[in-house]
């Protein structure tokens, strides 16, 4: 009698959750990124507004093809052309932004010569010489960014559909396409409102400001945390990446070989935090954006496979996108900031949403010892739990078949792994902890065998 009650308060309770997450499930987790004409392509001159979740375009922002007209930042008239008369076609080596990086890593690479001939919409068209970085402006609804091989601010705004080009005015050093160290390949909106750019080899820490009468300026080089030598921030090995920020006032440099600094904006201390644990081969990390929390959502620029999601607490990445393959992008961007809280809007409407929600309170006051944490559709209670006790796993609603539940370290490192088959829509699980393992802090993954269920909890040790 006592176990059929927790089974009805359980299935009270996770109905509930469910109901909350298919509410939000109505809006898509989206962003924008800088990709190819199609998946696979290494070209980054197309944006697209993306939906994170199938790996699909919501919205073509910008197509190469188009014929666009951009104004001065500063003053709002035309740009002026570029000479495109040539009295000598030149001959110009041409290497893509993987080629640069790799070769930047000591990776052998063939570089393509080649004829141009009146080179000047290389030049003039927002995105022909490519872009790594970019920065989506959620206040004034705008993208910024800076081309390849070209030391210049830019941005779109997208409620007019117009590009500005911060003429005349230095953003960083790079002198052309082939200066690997001085490339901008990572920026974002930092939560004091202002943009945030870094080179290659984080020697320059690059601030502009989006208000009336920008400033742009070069605050200096990143200072590896004396306390940690694992990795520099400078490391060649690391170029490329992204960057994202939090809502504490720092930045969170992520290198596309996976490692990932904290920097502190006033001190300019870079502290590393580890690397991304659970990508997989050949994945480097491009593009990244914040899904809330402390959830990061990272994409490859040499990778269609997916889109991943991974934590900054845990390092533990699991992929997140459904489709088989999506658009590999050289950035990401959405505004979103680390560790924000909800907007006071966002949250009204929650808990409007929880009051039409008959029963969720008095569960959760009648049964406080459940401590459940619904991720997905699956819950894990009690949480904390002690040693040589048992957790429950509830699969709600989950895809029948074979489960495996894993305990690990805050590492990443394997306890104890255990098969389940799941053959109703309300399915509970228990999981002995070892009676040797010691009080602290672990991980319960649960991944599905054949279907793309995969999630992490974090589980107290008591």
């Amino acid at each position: 009698m006592k176990k059929a009650l927790l089974l009805l308060v359980m299935s009270s309770f996770i109905t509930v959750a469910f109901a909350q997450k298919r509410k939000k499930a109505e809006q898509p987790l989206t962003g924008y990124a800088i990709t190819s004409f199609e998946k696979g392509g290494r070209s980054w001159k197309e944006v697209r507004h993306i939906n994170i979740t199938t790996g699909e375009e919501i919205k073509s922002i910008y197509q190469s093809k188009q014929e666009t007209e951009a104004f001065n930042a500063r003053t709002g008239n035309p740009v002026a052309k570029k000479d495109a008369t040539a009295t000598k076609a030149p001959v110009k080596k041409v290497v893509n932004l993987d080629q640069e990086l790799d070769a930047a890593q000591g990776k052998t690479v063939r570089v393509r010569t080649v004829v141009v001939k009146g080179s000047a919409n290389q030049y003039d068209k927002p995105f022909a010489t490519n872009s790594a970085a970019m920065a989506y402006d959620r206040k004034n609804e705008r993208l910024y960014y800076t081309p390849m091989g070209i030391n210049q601010l830019r941005y779109l705004d997208l409620k007019t559909n117009k590009f500005y080009y911060f003429e005349n005015e230095p953003f960083g050093s790079v002198t052309g396409p082939g200066d690997a160290a001085n490339q901008i390949c990572r920026m974002v909106i930092a939560s004091d409102g202002n943009g945030y750019a870094l080179t290659n080899d984080a020697n320059h820490l690059i601030r502009f400001t989006t208000g009336k009468n920008p400033v742009i300026t070069d605050l200096g080089a990143l200072i590896d945390d004396p306390s940690i030598s694992t990795y520099s921030v400078h490391s060649r090995k690391g170029y490329g990446g992204d960057m994202i920020a939090d809502a504490s006032g720092n930045l969170y440099v992520l290198m596309a070989n996976r490692n990932v600094f904290k920097v502190v904006i006033d001190t300019r201390v870079a502290t590393h935090m580890g690397a991304i644990k659970g990508l997989p081969d050949g994945f480097s990390t491009n593009g990244a954006m914040v899904e809330e929390g402390s959830k990061v959502i990272v994409a490859s620029s040499e990778s269609s496979i997916g889109y991943y999601r991974f934590d900054l607490t845990t390092m533990l990445a699991e992929k997140v996108s459904t489709n088989a393959a999506v658009f590999n992008a050289s950035d990401l961007a959405n505004g979103v900031l680390a560790f924000e809280k909800k907007r006071k809007k966002d949250r009204k409407a929650e808990v409007i949403e929880e009051q039409k929600q008959p029963g969720a309170d008095e569960v959760t006051k009648k049964s406080p010892q459940l401590n459940a944490i619904a991720n997905n559709g699956i819950a894990v209670f009690p949480n904390p739990v002690t040693p040589n006790g048992f957790v429950k796993v509830s699969f709600a609603n989950q895809p029948a078949g074979k489960y495996h539940v894993n305990l690990l370290d805050i590492s990443g490192k394997l306890i104890q792994s255990k098969e389940v088959n799941v053959n109703s829509s309300m399915h509970i699980e228990e999981v002995r902890i070892p009676q040797a393992i010691s009080r602290g802090s672990y991980l319960l993954r649960v991944t599905g065998v054949t279907n793309t269920v995969s999630t992490t909890t974090k589980l107290a040790v008591q």
